[in-house]
């Protein structure tokens, strides 16, 4: 089956209309079809509008059904994780019914800036979140990142982990941390075992390299082969914010995870989450 169930359209950062989208899986052969827009942010613009989160699951049930014979349509959430806010209720925002969500963080709080800001944002605002919010700490401003992961991870019900190491995205162009070093490889197996301790699934992301940010799928190679060995079932998605990039790299993420070991993949369709081979 050819499935993915991180996909964005313009109710919040993608380019394309739902409909849009839904049209151009269906040309690619696509089974399942997720949306998963970005959940509200207050002073953010490239998340749903709270007064928008009606609209959007209300447009998606819309296509599901008209759409019903041809591809199976599913409405989902990426939600932002932010520790300051109150406790996600399971499955759900706020009286909107979904069908998965995605658990993902994107921010880091600076206390020297006392504001959230993006830890993928574009090169200029992630060097002024290291050198004017962690006074050039680049080490510490990743560490926080991880941190607010495992808070997550711990405090939070989602269906999967989104982009693990999405921190690395600007790495290619900044250079501010290494993979290699002791310090961050511990900290990204903290989060593996939390992981494989808590059971929810690893997402294989391909939107990183087909946006030009990366060299290397989210997670990198060396951490989906950890994840193997701890039997974290994985999730492959595309992260597509252009209808035409919902199945890019899909090759790619099936060789990676074929090298690290895996021989299934978690899909979900109106029967729930099951695993079928890669």
């Amino acid at each position: 089956m050819k499935t993915t169930y991180h996909t964005h359209c313009d109710f919040c950062d993608g380019i394309a209309d739902p409909e849009t989208v839904v049209k151009t899986a269906i040309e690619k052969g696509m089974d399942v079809l997720g949306f998963s827009s970005h959940s509200p942010l207050e002073g953010e613009d490239w998340t749903l509008s709270a007064s928008d989160v009606s609209v959007y699951v209300g447009k998606i049930k819309e296509l599901q059904k008209k759409y019903k014979d041809q591809i199976l349509v599913m409405v989902g959430m990426e939600r932002d994780f932010i520790a300051s806010e109150p406790c996600w209720t399971p499955g759900r925002w706020e009286d909107q019914p979904l069908d998965y969500v995605i658990g993902s963080v994107h921010m880091v709080y600076s206390e020297k800036l006392d504001r959230l800001m993006s830890v993928d944002n574009r090169v200029e605002l992630l060097l002024k979140l290291i050198d004017k919010g962690y006074d050039g700490n680049a080490r510490k401003m990743v560490e926080d990142y991880y941190d607010t992961l495992l808070l997550m991870i711990q405090r939070e019900q989602f269906d999967f982990l989104g982009h693990l190491d999405v921190v690395k995205k600007r790495n290619k162009a900044l250079s501010f941390f290494n993979e290699e070093d002791h310090w961050y490889q511990k900290k990204v197996k903290s989060v593996l075992e939390l992981l494989r301790k808590k059971e929810i699934p690893l997402e294989i992301n391909t939107g990183g390299i087909f946006r030009g940010a990366t060299d290397s799928l989210y997670p990198s190679q060396p951490i989906l082969r950890e994840s193997f060995k701890k039997n974290i079932p994985i999730v492959i998605s595309s992260d597509s914010h252009d209808p035409q990039h919902l199945d890019s790299g899909f090759d790619l993420a099936r060789e990676a995870a074929l090298d690290a070991g895996y021989r299934e993949q978690l899909i979900l369709d109106l029967d729930g989450w099951r695993s079928i081979p890669l």
